[in-house]
């Protein structure tokens, strides 16, 4: 294949903003040329018009649409990563939210969960805080856009890279090996809910209010206008006071949002205004 041309770049990428909300313009535009370029080559379609008109008119375009988000975001994650950000929620954000719902566990979402590093990372750090799904202390639910993933999260068997940051003292103890992979010991998925979903999709609410929602390095995906529907989404979502957490290279400075900015153990995260 040739150089893709920016009109047919460009009309790809309007159709993939309208149904996920994800932005390639300008300089990304090549970004989104060079992940679709295999998947182009594997379909025999000579460019992104084309592929544009099997996503639309193709019988199995539906299907397409299903598996192109893995195909065009990045799917760095791994166990542990940014864990200071689970350190402050367990020393201070859970204490604190703690007496405002003394009667029911406290629910925590995981937005963008890939392939479950994130959310079970946050259960294993709740055990080691004393903290185990037996004593209905806490639910976690993790959520992606992407059906292969949550697949992979459910299977909870990954390779070595998911586990560059953990040392062979907590390989030990949190996974076995299996051929080479690594599964997660049952005991740290229990407690742990996955389900498939597009939250920028018309129409779309999460089902239950939370106490924190993780979205973590999602954002940076997202133009202005899915930006501030997801933000929304998130805020009607949390209960009063609850929180949200964001990746390092994510703010809503400038926003408007009912999320206020707070430091909290040194960080920024933000705060649902409680009622009066």
């Amino acid at each position: 294949m040739t150089s893709f041309q920016p009109a047919d770049l460009k009309l790809l990428g309007d159709l993939i903003q309208e149904r996920f909300g994800l932005t390639f313009e300008g300089v990304r535009q090549d970004i989104l040329g060079s992940r679709l370029r295999p998947r182009l080559r594997e379909l025999r379609l000579d460019s992104p018009r084309a592929y544009y008109e099997y996503l639309r008119f193709h019988p199995r375009g539906d299907a397409e649409f299903d598996r192109l988000p893995a195909l065009i975001t990045n799917n760095e994650t791994y166990f542990f990563r940014e864990t200071r950000q689970f350190e402050i929620l367990i020393e201070h954000v859970l204490p604190e939210r703690r007496p405002a719902a003394p009667s029911r566990p406290l629910r925590l979402l995981s937005a963008g969960c890939s392939s479950g590093e994130e959310p079970y990372s946050l259960a294993i750090a709740l055990h080691d805080a004393g903290l185990p799904p037996a004593a209905r202390s806490w639910e976690i639910d993790a959520c992606d856009l992407n059906p292969e993933r949550i697949a992979r999260a459910r299977e909870a068997l990954y390779d070595e890279t998911s586990l560059r940051a953990c040392d062979p003292e907590s390989r030990r103890r949190y996974f076995s090996v299996e051929g080479g992979r690594f599964r997660l010991k049952d005991r740290y998925r229990v407690g742990v809910r996955f389900f498939q979903s597009n939250l920028l999709a018309p129409g779309f609410a999460l089902d239950r209010p939370y106490d924190v929602i993780l979205c973590r390095n999602l954002l940076i995906y997202f133009g202005d206008a899915a930006f501030d529907r997801l933000i929304g989404l998130f805020a009607s979502a949390l209960v009063p006071g609850g929180y949200l957490f964001l990746g390092h290279s994510e703010s809503l400075f400038d926003r408007d949002t009912e999320l206020l900015p707070v430091v909290v153990g040194g960080s920024v995260v933000y705060r649902k205004t409680a009622k009066p």
